[in-house]
């Protein structure tokens, strides 16, 4: 199955922002920008219905639950390419992890007062852009991981 940990570590960049001034707070709408862009190529490989099922997870409120009823409804061929193309972005050298790596470089110095709240804001940010469902599926599945 999915190791959602494995792509929630990539997000830990975003909210590993330092917690004081709050100048990342005052970029939302940038940041969640650049952090779509992350996923763009990523996304173009993935089916239709992969990516409804990311919208879904984006949006729902428990987001592991609809991963799983999500990947279950995917054809065979679709559940499996998807899966392996999701575990990729986690690895060292991919497209998604090269660019995070950039995003944390420019963004390292930035700061927020409240990490949750910049993730919840980041999210709605992504929610608001149709052409970000893995992005903020991403987001959405670690904000959930480090409420509970």
């Amino acid at each position: 199955m999915i190791r959602i940990i494995r792509l929630t570590f990539l997000i830990a960049i975003v909210v590993s922002l330092s917690a004081c001034a709050g100048t990342a707070d005052k970029k939302v709408p940038q940041l969640a920008n650049e952090l779509c862009g992350c996923f763009t190529k990523f996304q173009e490989t993935i089916s239709v219905d992969a990516k409804e099922m990311m919208k879904a997870v984006a949006e729902s409120a428990s987001p592991q639950s609809e991963m799983m009823k999500g990947m279950s409804k995917l054809k065979p061929e679709d559940a499996t390419d998807f899966g392996e193309k999701l575990r990729s972005v986690g690895t060292p050298g991919s497209t998604v992890y090269a660019c995070m790596q950039e995003f944390d470089k420019k963004h390292s110095k930035e700061t927020t007062k409240d990490k949750q709240a910049l993730t919840e804001q980041l999210l709605d940010e992504m929610l608001k852009n149709n052409n970000c469902p893995v992005g903020a599926a991403i987001i959405n599945l670690s904000l959930k991981k480090n409420s509970q």
